[in-house]
């Protein structure tokens, strides 16, 4: 079998708009798991927040244990890439059985499409507390 990402159009009926706003979150919720987990299998996409204001677009990542300097910020013509690795605290040879296992390590990558162009003379990035903060002022056409 090949690895290819398969793909099925469902439909789904509600009864009431309660249970249509239900049905809505969880699919929502859905695509937002898969999209932070499908890049491959040895990449995660952190957790992002991309927030336009009528100047600036503002892109929060959450980096939990990133170290800036394992940080790479690419900004392009119509995208912003944030890369880098989360390692894993404990070391390769510990004998350890995960009882539950969430957080991600390893190469992350996350790609933000840009709505419209930005200044990237007047582009920041902070790390606080555990928050990547990416303030992406908007070019003055």
């Amino acid at each position: 079998m090949d690895d290819a990402v398969r793909f099925r159009y469902t439909t789904y009926t509600a009864n009431s708009n309660a249970e249509q706003l239900e049905m809505e979150r969880m699919l929502h919720e859905l695509w937002h798991v898969r999209q932070r987990t499908m890049l491959t299998a040895r990449n995660w996409r952190p957790a992002t927040d991309v927030v336009e204001t009528g100047d600036t677009l503002l892109v929060t990542l959450e980096l939990a244990g990133v170290p800036e300097h394992e940080i790479d910020i690419s900004l392009y013509a119509d995208h912003l890439v944030v890369s880098g690795t989360r390692t894993d605290p404990r070391p390769a040879d510990a004998q350890a059985a995960y009882l539950e296992a969430g957080i991600h390590y390893g190469p992350f990558r996350a790609d933000i499409r840009l709505s419209g162009p930005v200044d990237g003379e007047r582009v920041t990035a902070r790390l606080d507390n555990g928050f990547l903060i990416i303030t992406l002022p908007r070019a003055v056409e």
